[in-house]
């Protein structure tokens, strides 16, 4: 029996349920935990440990849970909200940008940063499947989990580069990345690989007269949207502009992923790099430098839980399919077929 619980809340005059309400769980969790029956999760114990005014550690003789940013080694800017999900013994922070989707609606945020801090939100949720990409596949890919079984995929926007980085961190469970067709990097850490997808990756314009060809865009006359350095896209139009013999570098500014680019291009600028159905969505007009392979990468060592299970299942569904099909743009030839290992 857990003692320092219930002899915490029996000194405070508190009933089983009382502190089930005060820290947002069920009575028969925080029976079960008294009694020793049930070892409760980070989320939880933190839950308990805050509605009783105490540390974790004094709780549960247990040290902290490691809380790390997801990229690099710094939380995001003071007042940030955040995202939070346990990867392993890990409680990764992603900072969500404006606190807003790629839509008109706010995101639901699982924790706020304060002074280098993270503080968990009343109702926060930090299990699930950590999952980063820049294919705006992932955020159907993650709803049909939610909607198909009973388990939570957050999937966080970056570039292939920094999603690499981030699995090789042990930062993710998983990662969604691309490259040109037969040219994906190898694993960085032993993983279950799916093909996903085959999609076009170049330039999108709304001009009247045409999409901008590469060697106007060569002449830096236009002010072309483009990708980080690490970005698939960003680097097919590296390729692109070498084999004119240009410069890679362009004026313009940088945009958060294919759907700010293609969002950007439609409100005036005059090109940006992208993938086909970004362009497609904004009815722009789209001229392909690269056919790209998309795969999913799952760690091994996260292959058995239940969240990653339902995960391949969503992906080898007929429900994806015909999903990304009205979307358009995509090759889904071998859509959730595992890759034998080199």
């Amino acid at each position: 029996m857990n003692a320092s619980i219930r002899a915490l809340r029996e000194d405070m005059g508190w009933s089983q349920q009382h502190l089930a309400d005060r820290a947002g769980l069920s009575r028969q969790l925080v029976s079960a935990v008294e009694a020793g029956r049930h070892a409760p999760n980070v989320h939880a114990g933190l839950a308990l440990a805050r509605a009783l005014g105490v540390t974790a550690e004094d709780l549960f003789a247990a040290p902290r849970p490691n809380v790390v940013p997801m990229f690099g080694e710094v939380f995001a800017p003071n007042g940030s909200q955040a995202c939070v999900t346990q990867v392993g013994n890990q409680l990764v922070v992603a900072g969500i940008e404006h606190g807003v989707a790629n839509s008109e609606q706010w995101l639901l945020s699982d924790a706020a940063i304060h002074n280098g801090n993270i503080d968990l939100l009343d109702a926060a949720i930090i299990d699930g499947l950590l999952v980063s990409g820049c294919d705006p596949a992932a955020g159907m890919l993650a709803a049909l989990v939610g909607r198909m079984s009973s388990h939570r995929v957050v999937t966080v926007h970056a570039s292939t580069a920094r999603s690499i980085a981030a699995l090789e961190a042990g930062r993710v469970h998983a990662v969604l990345v691309h490259a040109q067709s037969g040219h994906l990097p190898v694993p960085p850490v032993a993983a279950r690989r799916f093909h996903v997808a085959r999609w076009q990756v170049g330039i999108a314009s709304g001009r009247a007269k045409g999409v901008p060809s590469i060697d106007e865009l060569a002449e830096r006359r236009h002010s072309t949207v483009q990708r980080e350095a690490g970005a698939g896209s960003q680097q097919a139009l590296h390729r692109a502009l070498q084999r004119v013999g240009a410069q890679p570098a362009l004026p313009g500014p940088i945009g958060e992923g294919h759907i700010d680019v293609a969002r950007r291009v439609a409100a005036g600028a005059t090109a940006g790099v992208t993938m086909e159905s970004a362009a497609r969505a904004f009815a722009l007009g789209f001229s392909p430098l690269e056919e790209h392979t998309v795969e999913l990468w799952l760690d091994q060592q996260w292959s058995s839980l239940p969240a990653a299970i339902a995960l391949i299942e969503a992906l080898t569904s007929r429900a994806l399919q015909s999903r990304l099909e009205l979307v358009g743009g995509y090759d889904l030839s071998g859509c959730g077929v595992e890759q034998r290992a080199s």
